[in-house]
């Protein structure tokens, strides 16, 4: 693989978890919910994002487990099937909740020095998936098309198999981090091979992963797509300027970790949100989402 400087001073930062340096974009005022100062973020429909919350709890909840390497539960979904490529290092579990009344596909992050060199595999390639049609123009990075590509059939036969089994449920994808990153190509995968199916995705501490192409492409797919950030994490503001370009697709929420602080932001780079943080790579921000410490939850 070839690095270029930048991604080789981002794979260090990715290693040491360190906190890293402060992107190149103005700071907008971020309000009392999270500073304790007086004014207001720029947000919309703040009742919403409060009332979102659980739900994205619950999201980090199923993201954690991912790191536990949980069998046969995980919280409410009961796993069929454990997501796995040795080459890749791809990671994560198809299950089906009765509670909930869905089937969900959760992808883990990084723990690995193979996912870290995803991590930071930014080369745009054109992706190419069953019973998904890319548009022309469409490129993501191939440290996020590789691994997914490596576990994308398997997937879609498992998710398949149990919508034959619950035709009733409803779909839903989750990961965290890198996790969160291969949340946005199985929303799309998702989204295409199951037209018609309801679907939300929530993708957790991720960063973009394509042009805009891709973004407009991946943001017009049925479903919802939420984008869900922890205060202090640099991780979202990855490859979102200078050489790259890439680009955010869905809605951000952004929380420090109770419902009262859950804000739901504007557009892709709301600088009240994760945008507006000056935090840049794996940042302390980075190990907690909606109130879960990431691998520490559990698998109950």
């Amino acid at each position: 693989m070839m690095f270029s400087r930048q991604n080789l001073v981002v794979a260090i930062c990715l290693i040491a978890q360190a906190v890293a340096i402060p992107i190149l974009e103005p700071r907008a005022t971020v309000g009392k919910y999270i500073l304790g100062q007086v004014s207001k973020p720029t947000v919309v429909d703040n009742d919403k994002a409060i009332s979102a919350f659980p739900d994205l709890q619950r999201a980090a909840k199923l993201s954690s487990a991912a790191y536990s390497g949980c069998i046969g539960k995980a919280f409410d979904v009961s796993i069929t099937k454990t997501i796995y490529d040795a080459l890749t290092d791809t990671n994560g579990y198809v299950g089906y909740s009765d509670s909930k009344k869905t089937i969900a596909v959760v992808m883990r992050g990084s723990t690995t020095v193979t996912d870290i060199l995803n991590d930071v595999d930014t080369t745009l390639v054109t992706p190419s998936l069953s019973g998904v049609s890319f548009p022309s123009g469409v490129k993501i990075m191939s440290g996020v098309n590789r691994p997914w590509s490596a576990v994308h059939d398997s997937v879609i036969s498992e998710v398949k198999r149990l919508v034959a089994k619950y035709p009733t449920y409803t779909l839903e994808a989750t990961g965290h981090s890198l996790g969160g990153a291969l949340t946005y190509i199985s929303h799309v995968a998702l989204a295409q091979n199951f037209p018609g199916k309801q679907l939300t995705s929530n993708a957790l501490a991720a960063f973009p992963i394509g042009n805009s192409a891709w973004a407009s492409f991946a943001g017009s797919q049925s479903g919802t797509l939420n984008r869900g950030n922890n205060i202090a994490d640099g991780v979202p503001n990855m490859y979102v300027s200078g050489i790259y370009n890439f680009e955010h697709y869905g809605t951000e929420y952004y929380s420090s970790g109770l419902a009262t602080t859950c804000l739901k932001c504007q557009g892709e780079r709301d600088l009240a949100c994760s945008a507006g943080n000056l935090m840049y790579g794996v940042t302390a921000g980075h190990f907690q989402s909606f109130g879960i410490g990431l691998g520490l939850a559990g698998c109950f």
